[in-house]
């Protein structure tokens, strides 16, 4: 894997060497999920003989393309509506939430016990999470959602253009793809970085000729998307004029946080409770700024109760620790970083 390691980083920084435009265009809601897109658009497909655009939605030009798309997308990822075509998304492009399980073990607090899975299941575990691991230092708790993102909008545009769907439902099943960004995306750099790292780590098979070949062809199409005149040079990242916020948990329990984080501050401090109230749903997760004195802390005026998600949508480098248990406790070190403390 060195080779892949080598072939990353330095593409890794080319991308975040790129010159940044001084006045990118802004861009409406509907126009940033198609450029979310920006790679998996860029592929050829049957019955899609020109690029597809990024400004407005692409149709097939005649119904002999319409039907060659559909045979494709059947033939390839048993889509022929908008039921299957949410299916194949859900189970094609899962790789975020892959990095999820990943990121608990990382942070020291494991989503399970390794020695639940048999023999076979715990040494691809151990594979993939290893393959994970090279990733990391670059994409920290933004994961490979970009790259599930792209991958999902992408399909949708097909579906679309053979007319499975229509734009009212594409945008209906795409809007959470598109506030998802919002959360662990500020720039289209950050998210052509992800999608890449992705890529790489979506090869099936764990050789690294077709992991080199797979990262040159990617790296190719963001080197064009990013590029001066590019779609993501030229266009700025979407940003709502409201906060948005997407379901990041399996649940939506609640959580104690200072006042202090409240008010803006980052939080530095947290920990989990070992006895939970069992006559509302607490999390048992306390957050604080990490400053706070006893004195503070002691007065209920100085708290509020938020749902654990919340908490994640805003600070998204907790994820990895949600599910810690009961008497964990985790503070940041000199660097910024997390630690367990107990």
């Amino acid at each position: 894997m060195d080779k892949i390691a080598q072939a990353l980083r330095a593409v890794l920084t080319e991308i975040q060497a790129m010159p940044e435009p001084q006045q990118p265009r802004v861009t409406d809601r509907k126009e940033f999920a198609l450029l979310l897109s920006g790679i998996a658009t860029c592929r050829k497909a049957p019955g899609i003989p020109v690029h597809m655009g990024y400004e407005n939605l692409y149709r097939c030009q005649d119904d002999k393309d319409a039907e060659e798309l559909k045979a494709h997308l059947f033939r390839l990822y048993g889509i022929h509506d908008r039921e299957s075509l949410e299916e194949a998304c859900m189970k094609q492009y899962t790789s975020g939430k892959e990095y999820e399980q990943f990121m608990t073990f990382w942070c020291g607090a494991p989503l399970f016990d390794l020695k639940e899975l048999g023999e076979e299941g715990r040494m691809a575990f151990e594979e993939r999470i290893d393959r994970a691991s090279m990733f990391r230092p670059y994409l920290e708790e933004r994961g490979f959602y970009a790259w599930d993102i792209n991958e999902r909008i992408g399909l949708g545009r097909k579906a679309f253009a053979c007319g499975m769907i229509t734009e009212e439902e594409f945008f209906g099943i795409f809007d959470y793809q598109i506030a998802k960004a919002q959360v662990f995306y500020h720039s289209f750099k950050e998210y052509a970085i992800s999608c890449i790292c992705g890529a790489v780590y979506f090869v099936p098979e764990n050789n690294e000729e077709d992991m080199l070949s797979f990262l040159d062809i990617n790296a190719n199409l963001v080197r064009h998307l990013l590029e001066e005149g590019g779609a993501w040079y030229r266009n700025a990242w979407y940003v709502p004029d409201e906060r948005e916020w997407v379901q990041l948990l399996p649940h939506n329990g609640g959580c104690i946080v200072s006042k202090q984080i409240e008010e803006g501050r980052a939080i530095g401090y947290m920990y989990r409770d070992e006895d939970t109230s069992d006559k509302w749903p607490d999390t048992g997760w306390r957050f604080f700024a990490g400053d706070e004195t006893d004195e503070y802390v002691n007065n209920p005026g100085h708290a509020s109760i938020w749902s654990l998600n919340t908490v994640c949508n805003l600070y998204p480098d907790i994820l990895g620790y949600v599910e810690a248990g009961g008497g964990s406790a985790f503070g940041r070190n000199s660097k910024g970083q997390w630690e367990r403390e107990r």
